[in-house]
């Protein structure tokens, strides 16, 4: 499948398409988009050791050079420690504006990757080729790029569309079930706000796609690059309704702010962070009871976590008020009505703290 992301009224040559596939000839797809210079991969130790040689052979079968900049896995990687080595090795090199720069490796690289291409010599071609499911439906489409803070998530970064997605689902069969899951927190919210025939597809088919059955996989990320591909031909730089793909968001980076991004992962952190959103959208009367159950339910049954780490409420709001959508004493929530429908609401953090008293 072929999936346009058009940004064609916001600049000339923003809009870049997301190929979907399995067995992809990724060589063959660099050279017919015009690109015959140099590339650097920039990669993670895993990702490097179970397809680093393939990728690198497949380019140069393309008589496309690449060099590879290989960082740790994890979180920790999205520093400015490591941007500093990614610019370093890219001036090592020689690395030119006509150059370009490939994300290959899971969302952390993905946005590590593109913030230095939007920064490097003020921009050069970036190219995502995502290898996990998280960064499969999320991070690899939209132009998010960036790095964390000791202080929080996301802090510092920049919207830089990379050229092309290339997303092989034959790249999740290494995907051990604990990584599976963390990128299938973001399906759940796609489904949960926005889709309720994808959220009834998740329902139905939950087994399918834990066994890593390829036809299941392949259309609940088609399904979700379809949803974000919408979202973001709308509002690209998150100024309106780009902001409902954060929902579960607000407490879920704050969870993994407390956690120094250590111990939870994103989905894990973004799966307690929807099941508070539905318990807050019902204290308002927004939802029923059966929504919440219905979406605690699924995200249990897929193995997520559900309880809010025993941080105190004070914890949380500090953590909450370095979220971009704060502004003075209070946060614009994503919350839900139903199934596949959201509201937005600027909440108090006064309420939010009372409410997270009343159920830590």
């Amino acid at each position: 499948m072929k999936i346009k992301v058009d940004l064609s009224h916001s600049l000339k040559d923003a809009s870049y398409d997301i190929l979907i596939d399995s067995n992809i000839s990724i060589g063959e797809i660099l050279k017919s988009a015009g690109i015959r210079k140099r590339v650097s991969i920039v990669t993670c130790k895993t990702v490097n050791d179970l397809y680093g040689n393939s990728i690198g052979n497949a380019l140069k079968s393309a008589e496309i050079e690449p060099f590879f900049i290989l960082l740790p896995d994890g979180e920790s990687a999205k520093s400015i420690k490591y941007l500093s080595y990614v610019y370093d090795e890219l001036i090592k090199n020689r690395f030119e504006r006509s150059d370009y720069i490939i994300a290959f490796g899971g969302g952390v690289i993905g946005d590590i990757a593109g913030y230095a291409s939007a920064s490097y010599l003020r921009g050069v071609n970036f190219i995502q080729i995502p290898t996990t499911l998280l960064s499969d439906v999320d991070s690899s489409v939209g132009g998010k790029t960036g790095i964390d803070h000791p202080a929080g998530k996301n802090l510092i970064g920049a919207f830089y569309q990379p050229k092309i997605v290339i997303i092989d689902v034959d790249f999740l069969n290494s995907l051990d079930n604990r990584e599976l899951i963390n990128g299938f927190a973001e399906v759940i919210k796609y489904g949960a706000v926005l889709d309720r025939d994808l959220f009834l597809y998740l329902e139905n088919n939950l087994d399918k796609i834990m066994s890593k059955d390829k036809q299941s996989l392949m259309h609940i990320i088609e399904s979700s690059c379809l949803i974000k591909a919408d979202i973001v031909n709308k509002d690209e730089r998150e100024g309106g309704v780009r902001s409902v793909l954060n929902f579960g968001h607000s407490l879920g980076h704050a969870i993994e702010t407390l956690y120094n991004y250590k111990t939870i992962k994103h989905g894990e952190a973004i799966s307690i962070g929807m099941v508070f959103a539905s318990k807050l959208s019902k204290e308002l009367n927004l939802c029923s009871s059966e929504t919440v159950n219905r979406l605690e339910r699924l995200i249990e049954n897929s193995g997520l976590p559900t309880e809010i780490p025993k941080f105190s409420p004070e914890e949380y709001i500090n953590a909450m008020k370095l979220d971009k959508k704060v502004e003075d004493e209070s946060i614009k929530f994503v919350l839900i009505n139903n199934i596949g429908n959201f509201k937005f609401e600027k909440l108090d953090f006064a309420f939010i703290r009372k409410f997270l008293e009343n159920i830590i």
